[in-house]
């Protein structure tokens, strides 16, 4: 979960938490808000501290806003240990300088593919290394190879019908996304068992850090916003699909 608080209730809410979740495995990371007054903390909890959590920030910490709250698989997919690590690298001050790379940013019409005819998961990555070769001038076999290797190492589907294939690819100068609808819902080894209708592609240059953890981490979150899913369902052109990416303001309830 994701709380932000008055940034004088933070130390003891942290304090609260570390003897609630003593001899289990817990994360908070801390990022200071812009003026300094508030702050965002971001948890990651074992399912039983959960409750008690709640209530600590109802009592020490009035005013705070809880969002992101969403559940863990017990058995993450690949996807969703990038987006623990993600949530993990979030840390410091925020500001205008430094903000994290966001999709809304980088995705562009031209690589918005709606109701594409793919059976599995091999010719969806062969289309996408297709799309880029015409795109950026990439290696479509070295494309779709690097999407593979890294799907072989765990699923990227999310749950909830979302998925997030990504790899490091030679010669990407910058991070490349694309937004793939399936023209009918994919298998893809998804920890809740649904097959995938909305994928975001992301090709990392592979002399990068792991910035793009951030970004990884920024698109889940958008997908665990129920109302973010159902408003992407109901774009019919690239144009909108770009538009909500950059304007979407996420809500409070998650699924």
């Amino acid at each position: 979960m994701h709380i932000t608080l008055d940034a004088q209730h933070a130390w003891p809410l942290r304090q609260a938490l570390t003897r609630d979740c003593a001899g289990r495995s817990w994360t908070i990371c801390v990022a200071v808000l812009p003026g300094g007054g508030r702050m965002r903390l971001s948890l990651t909890l074992p399912r039983s501290a959960v409750s008690d959590a709640l209530g600590h920030i109802g009592n020490l910490a009035p005013g705070a806003e809880v969002r992101q709250f969403f559940e863990i698989p017990d058995k993450p997919s690949g996807a969703w240990l990038d987006l623990i690590n993600g949530a993990a690298a979030r840390t410091g001050p925020i500001d205008g300088d430094s903000l994290p790379l966001r999709i809304g940013g980088i995705l562009h019409e031209e690589d918005v593919v709606l109701d594409i005819d793919v059976a599995d998961r091999p010719s969806l990555f062969r289309q996408i290394g297709t799309l880029a070769a015409q795109r950026y001038g990439l290696d479509a076999d070295a494309v779709a190879a690097s999407l593979a290797e890294r799907e072989s190492l765990g699923s990227t589907a999310l749950g909830q019908g979302v998925a997030l294939p990504h790899g490091r690819i030679s010669g990407v100068p910058r991070e490349v996304a694309f937004y793939i609808r399936p023209a009918a819902p994919m298998a893809f080894e998804a920890p809740d068992g649904y097959p995938v209708s909305d994928l975001v592609c992301l090709l990392l240059p592979d002399w990068g850090n792991n910035s793009h953890l951030h970004l990884l981490a920024s698109v889940a979150e958008l997908f665990c916003d129920r109302r973010f899913r159902e408003s992407l369902r109901q774009c019919r052109d690239a144009q909108a699909v770009c538009h909500l990416f950059a304007s979407y303001a996420p809500e409070a309830d998650r699924v």
